[in-house]
């Protein structure tokens, strides 16, 4: 996939979405919309924030079609198309809660999210980030003897069976998915943002480092492959890696719902 095909399909993909988004801002449902705590617990707060999310998506898949078009770098197109994201989620979310507390002064008040957790979140994001910071020093420092295209997948003997751009294939998918991780340590104080998760405050300290251990897993076995791409470690060891990652990954799973009711 070049990366003109890789650009538009993001900005055809943001147009799809904006248009399901949009045409069902006045339906609840599990499948399609912008969907946290506050827009399942009043419709307004749906209604309102999916009305912004399709609109916002539509529009930006414009913006980003256009600079696809005009042939804007693979970086660029990443950075800008991430900021867009963090926009759209941080809006989204002030905008559902704002509607739900408005509603939440009128006679039919929406159901009550459950009782504020307060969690310290700030050394858990200061460790994610260190963590992205850490990689991109690394990538800096091997920019050079990498390759022009780098294996990105592994095959089940260890064997690279993918590659890509080094430009695509080395910041791509950190910048991709380490947002997640950022995203749901910061919200998790919010007692709306998932209120399904019913956790203690013991609960809410093992989900952050949940996904604080996700995010450092994914830094080291990303640098594996950078390390591996200039032939300073055998593919094996990117191996050994994702099963220890998956191992660590089903036990901290485990233990968050073991401590999920505890008191403290």
């Amino acid at each position: 996939m070049s990366e003109l095909t890789f650009e538009v399909f993001i900005s055809l993909t943001f147009l799809a979405a904006g248009l399901l988004t949009y045409s069902f801002r006045n339906k609840r449902n599990y499948l399609i919309g912008f969907r946290i705590g506050y827009t399942y617990m009043s419709d307004r707060a749906w209604r309102e924030t999916n009305t912004f999310a399709g609109l916002f998506m539509m529009v930006f898949s414009v913006l980003l079609l256009g600079l696809a078009l005009a042939g804007i770098g693979i970086l660029a197109f990443i950075l800008i198309m991430l900021a867009g994201v963090v926009f759209l989620t941080v809006a989204g979310f002030r905008i559902a809660k704002r509607a739900y507390e408005e509603e939440e002064l009128s006679i039919e008040a929406p159901e009550k999210p459950i009782e504020r957790i307060e969690v310290n979140v700030k050394p858990y994001l200061i460790a994610q980030l260190l963590g992205l910071a850490a990689y991109f020093v690394l990538a800096v420092l091997l920019w050079d003897k990498l390759p022009v295209r780098v294996a990105i997948h592994f095959n089940a003997s260890g064997e690279p069976d993918s590659f890509a751009p080094k430009t695509v294939g080395t910041l791509l998918f950190p910048l991709v998915v380490y947002p997640l991780f950022l995203t749901m340590t910061y919200f998790l104080k919010e007692p709306a943002f998932a209120p399904l998760l019913r956790f203690s405050r013991k609960g809410w300290r093992a989900f952050a480092e949940f996904m604080t251990v996700m995010a450092l897993g994914i830094v080291v076995i990303d640098s594996l492959m950078l390390l591996y791409n200039v032939g300073y470690v055998p593919s094996s060891w990117i191996g050994y890696s994702v099963w220890a990652f998956l191992i660590v990954t089903f036990g901290m799973i485990f233990r968050i719902f073991w401590v999920r009711g505890g008191a403290t």
